[in-house]
């Protein structure tokens, strides 16, 4: 899965020095040699790519949610999953997303983070709807299932993302895709996308022209 060119764009830092970064309920004020320290923990770890070759779209992933995604400067995309929502994923009264480890298709989590989820905390992720919005304050946390058997999930406000229907026209049997990708200066973030049917940002575009 190509990966995307690191290179670190300090606008996104300056303009926005109050900027947070949370892992579970712990707060840590955002600088520059953060950010320095997590690109170089990104590279290093193969989630970003040092190479300028790297930065193409994947086949697989439209165009119009790449152009989004070089909207918000990220880098190295990479398909997590893909697969078909169940019950539990679009029911409103449980709210959650589930991502089996079995699953997914490519490392997207750093040393640090795995660590951070083991430990029941959570990690603050943004995630680029169908609909092409671009939804923060969502949460990533791991879901025990059994020792050698579990899930991430993506919670807090994923029912925004299903409900109202009209939003993403998400339901039971869709088969969609979740990518991963760095922003921000490396927070982790995700994308959403429909594969069988064409995608609500279609709809969406078409709608504004």
């Amino acid at each position: 899965m190509p990966l995307l060119y690191c290179e670190v764009d300090k606008s996104s830092y300056e303009c926005s020095p109050s900027r947070r970064s949370i892992v579970g309920e712990t707060e840590m004020e955002v600088n520059p040699l953060f950010f320095l320290a997590k690109i170089s923990e990104l590279v290093r770890e193969g989630l970003l790519s040092v190479s300028p070759e790297a930065q193409t779209r994947p086949t697989e992933l439209p165009e119009i949610f790449w152009n989004k995604i070089l909207e918000m400067h990220g880098q190295g995309v990479r398909l997590v999953l893909q697969k078909k929502l169940c019950a539990s994923d679009v029911e409103q009264h449980k709210g959650r997303l589930s991502i089996p480890m079995r699953q997914t298709q490519a490392k997207f989590l750093t040393s640090e983070e795995i660590r951070a989820l083991d430990n029941k905390n959570a990690i603050r992720v943004s995630l680029i709807e169908p609909c092409l919005q671009e939804h923060r304050g969502l949460r990533l946390k791991k879901w025990n299932n059994r020792t050698n058997h579990f899930s991430y999930v993506l919670t807090k406000e994923w029912t925004a993302v299903t409900h109202p229907f009209e939003r993403n026209k998400l339901q039971v049997d869709d088969l969609v895709q979740l990518w991963a990708f760095r922003a921000y200066g490396g927070d982790l973030c995700f994308c959403l996308v429909k594969v069988e049917a064409p995608p609500a940002a279609v709809e969406n575009v078409a709608n504004h022209e």
